[in-house]
């Protein structure tokens, strides 16, 4: 996808005059394709695609220079390529996504914890046990899980999906990007 939509969480709805290109609105980001990506706890985010990764300052509204850099050579422990999805939790970690697996990333150490990769389906109750395509964690706690034509959402306090999940994208996101439903 070349676009990106800028959502309002307070009014659950897109913006007005979304989507939008993400070349001419996001310098030095990728124009196309996005694998995956995450706000980190400073004005900093992260992008990944195939087997690098940009560093985007969202308070200069531009990327960093000096990227795209190499996953492999930044981040220990760390898949070196094909990330699907990534969500920043609220325990300090971040959690990356690909195929069958997930890999914990300590925050504040910077770097992957022990142990991992390991699977999904053994350690998130509820969630599909491949093939997440994007994931975020919602102020509330909830974070929502998306494949394919459908989302989940999972409760980070429980640890577990909620009741009655999956459901299908249109029936709540087509607010966010109708064009793609």
């Amino acid at each position: 996808m070349t676009f990106y939509v800028r959502y309002d969480m307070d009014a659950d709805v897109a913006d007005p005059g979304y989507p939008k290109d993400i070349a001419p609105h996001w310098p030095g980001l990728w124009g196309d394709r996005i694998d995956a990506a995450l706000s980190w706890p400073t004005t900093k985010a992260y992008f990944f695609r195939h087997d690098e990764y940009i560093r985007y300052d969202m308070a200069a509204d531009r990327a960093d220079s000096g990227y795209p850099k190499k996953i492999s050579a930044h981040w220990p422990g760390l898949w070196a390529d094909n990330i699907s999805a990534a969500v920043l939790w609220n325990n300090g970690k971040a959690y990356f996504f690909k195929g069958s697996e997930y890999i914990r990333y300590d925050v504040a150490a910077d770097r992957a914890d022990s142990g991992y990769p390991k699977p999904i389906a053994a350690n998130w109750p509820g969630l599909w046990a491949d093939r997440i395509d994007a994931a975020f964690l919602w102020e509330n706690g909830k974070a929502y899980f998306f494949r394919g034509d459908e989302y989940l959402r999972y409760d980070s306090a429980s640890d577990r999906s909620d009741v009655g999940y999956p459901k299908p994208i249109q029936s709540h996101w087509s607010k966010l990007i109708p064009e793609a439903i």
